[in-house]
C-alpha cells in the first residue's frame, strides 16, 4: 500500500468550486420557485385566490393542496403529521406552514406572484410557548422520565443540596448552506431531485407517502451538503420540488433565502425547569431531582428524542444512585424541534455539571475532586438496560481519569491575576454515545462493493457528506480492508437508485456503521475472489487473495491479478458484493458509548462582563482514529459551535413569528471568538471490539462537554451559577451586581 493521504478528500472540489451543492444544478429551460407561507401562526384557510398571481407574465403554475392526491402528510420515522400544503378548510398551525407554490421564469416573478396571491383565513387562538402552555394547562405531546433509586433515602444522606432554575432557548443550526435543489422528469416519467439532506432514505419515503407516488419514480440523489448538524434530517424544500416537477412537467429549482433558512428550518430544543442536586458529607452524588418543560412545535418531528436527550444528559458519567427526572414538550406555533448535534445532551450536561460544581464549592471541596470520586469506571457500571436502550461500552476499560489528566497536562496553569480580571477554569465530563446498528430508525446501513477488472473498487453507501469526512473515512477503511491503496478506492454516495438504503446520518454513527460494513464487505468480496479463482484454476484448494494476487496454503503466488482479470472480462462477469452490519434481533435500541473529558480556562472583565475564553481543551477516547484531519475538525469545530450555545445564540419568537430570522440579528460565533487554543486529544488503544479497528464515533460529542465546562470556569471565576443562556455580558454584570 502506498502512504495514505494526510488532507480532506473533498478538499480540491471545494476551495476550487468543482463541488456541486443541490443549489448548483440547473438547466437552461427550468422553473425557478417560492413558497407561499402561512398568513398567520394559527388559522383555518378559507379561501385561496391565485387568479391575480397566475395572470403575471412569466408564471407558468401555481401549485395548491388540490393538486395533491396522496395523503398530504410528512413526518419523521413513523409519525406523520406534517402537511406538505394546507388546503382550503384546513388549519395551518404555524407561519412555517405552505399555502401555496409558484414556478415561473425567473425568482424575481415567482415573488411577485406570491405577493399576489390571496388568502382569505381566520385567526384561531394560539399557544405560542410551553409557559403558555402550562398556564393554559395543556396536554403535552411529550413525556418522559429517568428514574432509579429511592429519593426520600438520598435526600436523607444531603450534607448540602443546591437547586437552580434553568432556562436554554431554541437554537438555530447556522449551516453554510441554506435549503435548496433542483428536481427534474426523464423520458420515463422519473423525478429526479438534486437535494442536501441527512436522510435520503426517509426523505424519499416521506415525500412518496405524503403524495402518493412510487419510490421507483422519485429518484433522490444527494450531492454535496453543506453542513447540517441534525438540522437537515427534516423535510424541506424536496416534497415542493417533486410536486412541482411531477404536477407541472417541468424542471424546477428551489432555494431558500438566508432569512427563509432560519426562519423555516427546524430548530435546537429550547427546555426550562428547576433542578436540584444533593451530595452528602463525602462529595458523592447522593440525589437528582428536577423536572424539565420545552416547545416541542407544530408537529411533534424530534421532540421526543430531544427531552430524552436533555434528560439523559443530566446524569452524566457519574453514580447517581437516586434519581427522579421528568419532562414535558407541548405543541406551540414555534418551529419543528430536529436533530441538533448532541440531541439534547448538551443541554443537560451544561445544567448538571454547573450544579456539580456549585454542590461542590458549597461543601468546600475542589470542583475536579468531586468529579472524580464520582465518576463512572467499571464496565458494570457503564452499562445498564434503560428501555429501550441498550448501551455498551464495548472496550476493555473506561479510562476517564486518564483523559481528565491529558486535559490538565495540555492545559498547564491558570494565568496570573491582573486588575478587573477575573479568571475561572471549568471541568467537564461525558458519557457520549454514538449509534452501533439497531436504532428506532433503523437497523444497520449496508454498502454495496463492486471491483473492477483493474482491481480498482467503488464503494456504494447511502451515508451523505456533509462536510464531517465521511468520504475520506469510507476510503481508508476500504484500502486498509482490502490491502489496496487509497487512489483505487471510489466511494459513491447517497442515491436512492444508486446506493443501497442508510439510516439517518446522525448520533456520530456513520464511521461505525458504514466501517463495520465495508469491512464485511471487503471479507465477502476476497471470499467471492477466491471461489473464482479456483474455478479459473479447476481447483478445490483452499486460496487467499492478498496484495492483488492468489495464494495457497503453502503462500506460493498460483495466480496475479491480470491474469485473473483477463479471465474475468472474457467470463462478462461481475464483481459486487452486498454487506451490513446488523445487531441482534431481542436489541430494540443499541448504542455505544465511550467517554470524553473537557478543561476550559475563562478570563471575565469585571468593567464590562465579557467573558474571553482562554482556552479548551478535549481529550477523547477514540479507540482509534482513522482520519485525523476529519477527527480533528469535528472536535474543533463542535468546541465552538456549543460555546456559541452557551453564550450568544438565542432564537426569538414572539406571538408565534420568528424576531431572528437572519445572522444580522441571531449571532453565532466568529473567527474573533474562537479560543486563543482550541484543543483535541485522542486517546487510542482501547478500541470497541465491534467497531472497524476498534474506532468509535465522535462527531458529536464535544458538544456535551464544552458550554458546561464553560459554565464551570465562569463559576470559578465570579461564583455564580449561570444557566439563564445565553450568558450574556449583561448577565454577568447583574449575575456580581454591577447594576
Amino acid at each position: 500500500m502506498s502512504e495514505v493521504k494526510a488532507f480532506r478528500l473533498d478538499a480540491v472540489d471545494k476551495v476550487t468550486g468543482r463541488a456541486k451543492y443541490g443549489a448548483d444544478y440547473y438547466d437552461p429551460h427550468m422553473l425557478y420557485a417560492k413558497v407561499c407561507w402561512a398568513p398567520a401562526p394559527h388559522c383555518r384557510i378559507n379561501k385561496i385566490d391565485i387568479s391575480e398571481a397566475k395572470a403575471i407574465p412569466g408564471v407558468y403554475g401555481i401549485v395548491t393542496r388540490k393538486d395533491i392526491t396522496g395523503p398530504n402528510l410528512t413526518g419523521v420515522f413513523t409519525v406523520f403529521d406534517r402537511p406538505v400544503l394546507v388546503g382550503e378548510g384546513e388549519e395551518c398551525k404555524f407561519v412555517q406552514d405552505a399555502i401555496a407554490l409558484v414556478a415561473a421564469d425567473t425568482e424575481e416573478i415567482a415573488m411577485e406572484a406570491v405577493r399576489k396571491i390571496h388568502v382569505d383565513y381566520t385567526e384561531l387562538h394560539g399557544v405560542h410557548t410551553a409557559e403558555q402552555a402550562l398556564a393554559e394547562h395543556c396536554e403535552p405531546c411529550v413525556e418522559r422520565s429517568v428514574q432509579r433509586g429511592d429519593m426520600a433515602k438520598g435526600w436523607a444522606q444531603a450534607a448540602v443540596t443546591v437547586e437552580e432554575d434553568y432556562y436554554i432557548p431554541l437554537g438555530e443550526h447556522s449551516y453554510i448552506e441554506p435549503e435548496g435543489g433542483y428536481a427534474c422528469i426523464d423520458e420515463s416519467g422519473v423525478i429526479k431531485v438534486y437535494c442536501g439532506t441527512q436522510d435520503q432514505t426517509m426523505n424519499q419515503r416521506s415525500i412518496c407517502r405524503a403524495l402518493d407516488y412510487p419510490f421507483s419514480k422519485v429518484h433522490y440523489h444527494v450531492p454535496y451538503v453543506g453542513g447540517g448538524f441534525g438540522g437537515k434530517h427534516l423535510l424541506t424544500v424536496q416534497p415542493y420540488l417533486v410536486l412541482l416537477c411531477a404536477v407541472l412537467q417541468r424542471s424546477v429549482h428551489l432555494t431558500w433565502t438566508r432569512e427563509e433558512s432560519i426562519a423555516f428550518s427546524c430548530k435546537k430544543q429550547g427546555t426550562f425547569g428547576r433542578i436540584k442536586l444533593g451530595l452528602d458529607k463525602d462529595g458523592k452524588i447522593c440525589a437528582l431531582e428536577g423536572h424539565i418543560d420545552g416547545a416541542g412545535g407544530a408537529y411533534l418531528a424530534n421532540s421526543g428524542d430531544n427531552c430524552n436527550g436533555v434528560i439523559a444528559g443530566m446524569a452524566g458519567p457519574y453514580l447517581a444512585p437516586n434519581v427522579n427526572l421528568t419532562g414535558s414538550m407541548y405543541y406551540t406555533t414555534s418551529p419543528e424541534q430536529g436533530a441538533f448535534r448532541s440531541v439534547g445532551a448538551m443541554d443537560g450536561c451544561t445544567v448538571f455539571e454547573t450544579l456539580l460544581t456549585e454542590a461542590a464549592d458549597k461543601l468546600g471541596m475542589d470542583q475536579l475532586e468531586v468529579r472524580k470520586r464520582n465518576f463512572l469506571r467499571t464496565k458494570e457500571e457503564v452499562e445498564h438496560c434503560s428501555e429501550p436502550c441498550f448501551i455498551r461500552m464495548n472496550s476493555p476499560r473506561w479510562p476517564i481519569d486518564e483523559l481528565m489528566d491529558m486535559c490538565l497536562k495540555e492545559a498547564g496553569k491558570l494565568p496570573s491575576p491582573k486588575p478587573g480580571k477575573h479568571y475561572g477554569r471549568g471541568y467537564s465530563a461525558a458519557k457520549a454515545a454514538y449509534a452501533t446498528r439497531n436504532t428506532d430508525w433503523h437497523s444497520g446501513s449496508p454498502v454495496q462493493m463492486h471491483m473492477f477488472m483493474d482491481g480498482s473498487i467503488t464503494v456504494h453507501t447511502g451515508f451523505e457528506e456533509l462536510g464531517q469526512g465521511v468520504t475520506g473515512v469510507a476510503t481508508r477503511i476500504c484500502a486498509q480492508a482490502m490491502d489496496t491503496d487509497e487512489d483505487k478506492i471510489t466511494v459513491l454516495r447517497s442515491d436512492t437508485h444508486v446506493t443501497p438504503p442508510a439510516g439517518a446520518l446522525g448520533f456520530s454513527q456513520a464511521t461505525v456503521s458504514v466501517g463495520n460494513s465495508i469491512i464485511r464487505a471487503a471479507n465477502l468480496m476476497k471470499e467471492t475472489l477466491c471461489k473464482k479463482a479456483q474455478t479459473y484454476l479447476e481447483t478445490d484448494e483452499e486460496l487467499t487473495f492478498k496484495g492483488y494476487a492468489f495464494y495457497d496454503k503453502n503462500g506460493k503466488c498460483v495466480l496475479d491479478w491480470e491474469e485473473f482479470g483477463k479471465y474475468i472480462f472474457a467470463q462478462v462477469d461481475y464483481l459486487s458484493v452486498v454487506a451490513r452490519d446488523r445487531g441482534d434481533k431481542e436489541t430494540a435500541i443499541e448504542y455505544g458509548v465511550t467517554p470524553i473529558a473537557c478543561v476550559c480556562d475563562v478570563e471575565v472583565d469585571d468593567e464590562t462582563g465579557e467573558v474571553k475564553i482562554l482556552q479548551i481543551i478535549h481529550a477523547h477516547d477514540s479507540g482509534k482514529v482513522i482520519h485525523e484531519p476529519s477527527a480533528r475538525g469535528q472536535v474543533l469545530g463542535a468546541t465552538v459551535m456549543s460555546q456559541g450555545c452557551y453564550l450568544m445564540e438565542e432564537f426569538k419568537m414572539r406571538d408565534g413569528y420568528p424576531e431572528t430570522p437572519s445572522l444580522a440579528q441571531y449571532l453565532i460565533p466568529t473567527a474573533m471568538d474562537i479560543p486563543e487554543k482550541n484543543t483535541a486529544l485522542f486517546l487510542e488503544g482501547n478500541g470497541a471490539d465491534d467497531c472497524p479497528f476498534g474506532a468509535k464515533g465522535l462527531g458529536e460529542h464535544p458538544m456535551y462537554t464544552t458550554g458546561a465546562a464553560i459554565s464551570g470556569a465562569i463559576y470559578d471565576a465570579i461564583k455564580k451559577p449561570m444557566l439563564h443562556l445565553p450568558v450574556t455580558p449583561e448577565k454577568i454584570l447583574k449575575a456580581m451586581n454591577k447594576f
